[in-house]
């Protein structure tokens, strides 16, 4: 109990808010004419920390996305350096704007949350800046999606950690973890919702969508990190290109992907044995994707990454290479597809097995044929789904040039008449009849139910 109360007490102290309340800035600056206006972080600590984020001297031609700026300093001196900024935050701050009228910027600041950030909105950008956000959202998670989503190559995340003192002696928890904070136990404020350790930020970075995370500094409060969304050190092509045999969507044989869903892209890779998950290099339009995990299968490789954040709609390309050899030939699928411009028609219902119209035999094994007329050149077990008396089926296979799509019958599906109807990129269809005969399979563990 008193190690609790002391994590308590600890949490508590808040040793920035005397600085905020007798100088009114966050950040010191020194303006234009020379003066120096004092903030709670003096310009020493601000320039240390600019420092030990790496960012080049000379950011011409460069945009950047500065995420929480509260005063602005990391805008106004990403901007000195040459960058096209924009400042996005909760709040929309009187300093901030008073100081970019002091040092002339151009700086696009607008009102914010973190959560509305997406590449409609905003397009994408070179680097993004994530410095003093993350503890204070809920779903921080989340807002590391969001910034993903507008990255091209480079975000720099500076934040607030439980285990820094621990980490610098290299002590490690057995898992990453975040405190939870439902009120002000952290410094005293109501807007201050987690505290991760410093492997949980780089573990839900990595999660978020970022290829790499390099831990740049660990002080006793704060970790920094280098998140990125393109390989750094991939090894040379120096052999045959991996053979990519094909793409797939985790639940269903299809190619298409909603990214309001969490969903994975299996990539089958033709190759006699499992190379380490370090050699494996995936790109999803030439932007690097960690890898969720591999396994050696009776169909080959299967490599499996989530849906990146931030791919507009439309179809997209993924391809990979294994160590130094070339990279495979790219596998296309699509994501958040236009619904159909009119609903599709069922010209006819076979047994799969037997090609008997109008009836399926369980005694066949269950297989439905159905034929389709105006399914789109993108149809696939994805984006088409077979309604047999109100219960979805996930097509086996779709072959959008014949319109022919195989299902096979859920074990729901007893003997008797059904209505069969089928839906495509979010259209259905008008309804069809088919007749089911024999005695449908158990259920494993409900066989009493039959």
């Amino acid at each position: 109990m008193e190690q609790t109360g002391g994590v308590r007490e600890q949490r508590r102290r808040n040793t920035t808010q005397p600085g905020l309340d007798a100088t009114g800035l966050y950040h010191s600056f020194v303006l234009p004419d020379g003066r120096v206006l004092p903030g709670a972080m003096t310009v020493e600590e601000a320039y240390d920390r600019l420092k030990s984020y790496g960012l080049p001297d000379v950011l011409r031609g460069k945009r950047v996305l500065d995420v929480g700026p509260w005063d602005g300093f990391y805008t106004f001196e990403c901007e000195r350096r040459g960058a096209a900024v924009t400042a996005v935050d909760y709040v929309d701050y009187d300093t901030f704007r008073a100081l970019a009228h002091a040092f002339q910027s151009q700086a696009d600041y607008r009102q914010l949350d973190v959560y509305e950030i997406q590449p409609s909105l905003l397009g994408t950008f070179d680097i993004v800046l994530l410095l003093g956000v993350l503890y204070h959202l809920k779903h921080p998670l989340l807002g590391l999606e969001r910034v993903c989503s507008v990255t091209r190559d480079l975000c720099i995340i500076d934040t607030f950690v439980v285990d820094g003192r621990e980490w610098q002696r290299g002590e490690r928890p057995p898992l990453p973890y975040l405190e939870f904070y439902e009120r002000d136990e952290m410094a005293g404020q109501l807007d201050n919702w987690c505290g991760p350790t410093v492997d949980a930020v780089a573990a839900m970075a990595r999660t978020a969508g970022f290829a790499t995370v390099e831990i740049l500094k660990v002080t006793d409060t704060t970790a920094r990190f280098a998140a990125r969304r393109r390989w750094t050190d991939l090894p040379p092509d120096a052999g045959p290109p991996a053979v990519l045999k094909g793409l797939t969507h985790h639940l269903n044989r299809g190619r298409s992907f909603r990214s309001e869903k969490e969903e994975y892209i299996l990539l089958w890779v033709e190759t006699a044995e499992a190379p380490p998950e370090r050699d494996v290099f995936v790109e999803v339009d030439r932007l690097a994707v960690p890898l969720l995990y591999l396994k050696l299968t009776a169909h080959g490789l299967e490599v499996a990454v989530r849906v990146p954040p931030g791919l507009l709609p439309g179809p997209h390309q993924a391809r990979l290479k294994i160590g130094a050899s070339g990279w495979s030939k790219p596998e296309p699928f699509f994501v958040d597809l236009d619904p159909a411009a009119a609903a599709v028609t069922i010209a006819g219902i076979q047994d799969g097995a037997t090609w008997a119209g109008g009836v399926v035999d369980w005694a066949g094994g269950g297989w439905m044929t159905v034929w389709v007329r105006s399914l789109s050149a993108e149809a696939d077990p994805g984006n088409t789904t077979v309604d047999v008396s109100g219960i979805p089926h996930t097509p086996e296979a779709v072959h959008p040039e014949s319109g022919q799509v195989n299902v096979r019958l859920r074990p729901m599906i007893g003997a008797g008449p059904h209505q069969v109807r089928v839906r495509h990129r979010g259209i259905a269809s008008v309804t069809g009849t088919v007749t089911v005969i024999g005695d449908r399979p158990p259920i494993k563990g409900l066989d009493a139910l039959r």
